[in-house]
Order: structure tokens, then C-alpha cells, then sequence
């Protein structure tokens, strides 16, 4: 009906008919993927209301599989026959398997072609895979070399059932000058600190194409201060950091840095420079492994300087290092399921000599459960040791802490002992959950220790605080205002912490 005013009313009427039900699937010409793979991705249940929507993506998601099974020109078509439910018929006609002619590389002005050669899966004769060229893809963008890439299909020899492919980049600026200002994280003052929020200066120099090879080059300098100790000096940073793409013809990279560093936190300083050598290998951003050779000159300054007196330790360490890290939340900045496990530890002196011999690591595992809605339950467990190897005492810089907005809530940061403790264990679980607009809010609970040693831990008590949080979602992760108590210990009074992003 349409109104003097111009505007118009729409009518519908549904006549939905009879339900039908899927009873039946038949299969027929499939050799490379049997009836149940292809059931499979069909997902599509017997005795179920007929849905031809995903009938359709089904039918897709089979000729993707085939395009694995180096069949790209698969054909599937599919057909009905209605009687007392709908019975599917699915003909297959799988054609001959195709393989790599060429593969010509375009685009690439100022890289050479073995940097992305060494990062595609396929090679001339072998059978075609939608998998490895997707997978391709994704390496040749990692390299960090180019802003697009693309691998596409050309020449298709249906007689010699050959095909070539063609591989189309778009390079970036090889060079890159720039500087950053904002809100971090920084690791603290001693190895066994947990992370706490700084405002922070950083610049950076970099080269990503080094020879043409696609070696890496760069130069960064960092100040930054502890939010919560504004007025201590500014921590600085500086690092030359080269990084050398493949190894010995794996996908691995080797990374040489030259490193200065120096902090002054709670009346405790530190200053270590030095070199590190890693063999790095992370096939994807979820996974990331390293190994390696740090030897380092450390200078540490604890509390206890008065009246003059010179209570700086200086140490020469060498050391053995492993670092692992496996992420699969959903998200990292806000994640609503999945886990996090890390590893980090090292083996320092030994057969590398030096002034220590230690061993330290500590490890931790997180896990986010989705409850109701966007309500997320999250717990963390954290354990960290570390034990002299043939000496007294291990080096107070090498100490473990606790106290912060990422670690024990209802302490200061580091306060929670001041001299640290040789054993850590912390647990940590809250439930995070939205309010309105970008405002959410969490109530949590930590609990930890501290200890010398194993059988000092078991013999003293685990303290905790709890307490809540309001949260404020930012394309940076979410700015937290959060509010703890020691439970149990009278005297304590509230803590209050301002931190980003979550606390795990």
C-alpha cells in the first residue's frame, strides 16, 4: 500500500509448507577422501530439519578438502529426492590430480627472490595443496617484509594436468625511523618480579632487508617510569638486536644483541649490559620457543646503602637460556576461553664460567572459561625456584617477589617481601564480567608465598587478599582501577592499583 506521503507498507505472507527431515545420504565417485571424511564436512545429522544452507557450505568445505588432495578442478554436485524425508545424493567427480609447474615471484623490487622461495611449502612437481599455499601466504607475511601477498593459480594444463603458480607481493619501507609514547609493561627490577604498568618514551631504527636477504637490523632506546613510583628515576634501555632468518635451512631465526640496561626501584638499583645469543623458532603467533647464550656484566645495589658505605655487588653471569611461551585464548587482549602456558628459565656458570652458578625458572599456566554471556571465570598458577649449584647463596638480583596489579593485589609492588624469597608459588582467579558501554568489572582473589627453600614454604602459611575492579576497554587492553585486602592480617590497609591490561 503505498500513502499520500510517499511512504509505502510491505505485506509478507508466509505459507511454510511441510517440514522435511534429512533420512538419507548417498556417495558415490570419491577415491581420495571416503564417506566419512566427506560426511564429516558435510555436518549435516541424519533425522535433522533439511537445511540446504549448509548443505551448501558443506559442499564447499569438500572441494577446499580436494583442492588438498591436489584435485582443485573437483566437481561435486548434489541432487535430492523427495519422498517421506529429503535423501541427498552427492556425485563426486575428482579429475585427475594436478601438480607445480613454475612458480614466478613478482612484486619484489628490493628482495630477492630466496627469502620468499625458502617460505613456500610447495615446489615445481609437486601435488597441489589449497593448504600449503595458504599456509605459504601466511609465512611469506610473516617475514614482516611485505604489506600483501598473494598466490594464485595460472597456465592450467587440463592434458598435462599441470599448473603454474603465480606469487604477488607488495613490499614495505625497508627502513623505518620511528618513536612511540603510551602505557606498558615492564618486567621489573630483579628476574623474579612480576610485570608492572609504566609510562614510557621509546624509539626505534630499522632495517628489514639487510644485503637484500631479509636480515633484520635495528636500534632501540627506551625511558620509562614505574606508574607507581613516578618519582624514581626513569628506567633506560638500549639494544643493537641482529636477526638472521633460516639456519642451516630451517625455519628458525638467530638472533646477536648487544644490550644496556638500567633501573633504580623501592632504594634498589641495577644496571647489566652484555650480549645474548638465541636460536629462535615460532612457526605461528601462538607458539614461540627460544634458546640461547647470554653473558652479561651485572651491577645490583640493594636497600641497605647507609652512611656511605658501597653495598654494590657486581657480577660477571653466563648463562644457558630457554624461553617457551604456547597462547591459544581467543583473544589476547580480552579473552574469553582457551590457555596460556610459559616457561622461562636458565642455567648460569657451570662449564660457562663466570662469578655465579645457579639455576633458576619459572613457569606458569592460565586458563579463561566463558560462564553466562560475556562473563569470563580466569585462573592463573604460577611457580618459580631457583637453587646455587656448588656456592652458598644465589644473587639477590636473581630473587623472586610478589606484590603488584599483576601479581599479589593487596601489596605494594615487590612489598610483599622485601629481601624476596628463592621459592614462589602464587595463585590467582577472578571473574571478569561487563557493566555498560566499555566499563567492566572483576572481583578476584590472589593468594601466595614467598620462601628460602622448599620445607620453608610448606611450614609457613599462604597468605591472600581479595578484592574488585573496575575496568575500562581500550583498543590497548583494558585500563584497570582495582581495590584489594589481605585477608586474615589486621592493620592492612586497602590497596589500590592501576594497571593495564589484565592482570593475566
Amino acid at each position: 500500500m503505498v500513502h499520500d506521503n510517499g511512504q509505502v507498507d510491505l505485506y509478507y505472507f508466509i505459507t511454510e509448507g511441510r517440514q522435511y527431515f534429512l533420512r538419507e545420504i548417498s556417495i558415490d565417485g570419491n577415491t581420495s577422501i571416503s564417506d566419512a571424511e566427506i560426511l564429516k564436512l558435510l555436518n549435516h545429522k541424519l533425522d535433522k530439519p533439511y537445511n540446504p544452507i549448509r548443505i551448501r557450505e558443506g559442499i564447499k568445505l569438500i572441494k577446499e578438502e580436494y583442492a588438498n588432495y591436489g584435485k582443485p578442478l573437483a566437481n561435486i554436485r548434489d541432487s535430492i529426492e523427495v519422498n517421506h524425508g529429503i535423501h541427498l545424493f552427492i556425485n563426486v567427480i575428482e579429475n585427475p590430480t594436478m601438480t607445480i609447474g613454475t612458480i614466478r615471484i613478482s612484486g619484489n623490487n628490493l628482495v630477492r627472490n630466496k627469502p620468499i622461495e625458502r617460505e613456500i611449502l610447495l615446489k615445481p612437481g609437486d601435488p597441489y595443496s589449497q593448504r600449503k599455499i595458504d599456509l605459504s601466504k601466511k609465512h611469506i607475511f610473516e617475514t614482516g617484509l611485505f604489506s600483501s601477498v598473494n598466490i594464485r593459480p595460472y597456465d592450467i594444463d587440463t592434458t598435462n594436468h599441470v599448473l603454474n603458480l603465480a606469487v604477488d607481493v607488495r613490499e614495505l619501507d625497508m627502513r623505518y625511523l620511528g618513536g612511540s609514547v603510551g602505557f606498558g609493561q615492564e618486567q621489573g627490577i630483579a628476574e623474579g618480579s612480576d610485570k608492572y604498568t609504566s609510562f614510557s618514551l621509546d624509539g626505534e631504527w630499522l632495517h628489514r632487508n639487510i644485503a637484500g636477504r631479509g636480515s633484520r637490523l635495528s636500534l632501540n632506546m627506551g625511558l620509562s617510569v614505574n606508574f607507581t613510583n613516578i618519582f624514581d628515576r626513569p628506567a633506560t634501555s638500549a639494544s643493537i638486536t641482529y636477526i638472521e632468518p633460516w639456519l642451516f635451512g630451517f625455519r628458525s631465526s638467530t638472533s646477536f644483541k648487544l644490550f644496556y640496561q638500567n633501573e633504580l626501584v623501592d632504594n634498589k638499583s641495577q644496571t647489566k649490559y652484555g650480549e645474548e645469543t638465541s636460536l629462535i623458532y615460532q612457526p605461528d603467533r601462538r607458539f614461540f620457543a627460544s634458546a640461547g647464550v647470554i653473558l652479561q656484566k651485572v651491577f645490583w645495589t640493594g636497600e641497605s646503602n647507609v652512611q656511605e658505605v658501597d653495598t654494590t655487588t657486581e657480577d660477571n653471569e653466563r648463562a644457558f637460556t630457554l624461553h617457551m611461551r604456547r597462547d591459544y585464548r581467543d583473544n589476547f587482549l580480552f579473552p574469553t576461553k582457551g590457555t596460556v602456558f610459559s616457561f622461562d628459565g636458565k642455567i648460569v656458570g657451570t662449564i660457562l664460567g663466570g662469578t655465579q652458578d645457579y639455576y633458576w625458572f619459572e613457569t606458569s599456566f592460565s586458563h579463561y572459561i566463558p560462564v553466562w554471556r560475556n562473563v569470563v571465570f580466569a585462573y592463573r598458577g604460577k611457580f618459580g625456584y631457583q637453587q646455587p649449584i656448588g656456592q652458598k647463596s644465589t644473587p639477590q638480583y636473581a630473587k623472586f617477589y610478589l606484590g603488584g596489579g599483576a601479581s599479589m593485589r593487596g601489596w605494594a609492588h615487590n612489598s610483599f617481601l622485601n629481601d624476596g624469597g628463592n621459592v614462589k608459588v602464587m595463585t590467582n582467579a577472578e571473574i571478569r564480567f561487563p557493566l555498560f558501554w566499555i566499563l567492566g568489572g572483576e572481583i578476584f582473589i590472589d593468594g601466595g608465598n614467598l620462601a628460602s627453600d622448599i620445607p620453608s614454604l610448606l611450614n609457613k602459611t599462604y597468605r591472600w587478599d581479595t578484592g574488585f575492579g573496575l575496568t575500562i576497554a581500550t583498543p590497548l587492553g583494558p585500563i584497570r582501577i582495582d581495590i584489594a585486602k589481605v585477608i586474615g592480617e589486621k592493620g592492612k590497609p586497602y590497596q589500590w592499583q592501576f594497571s593495564i591490561p589484565y592482570a593475566f
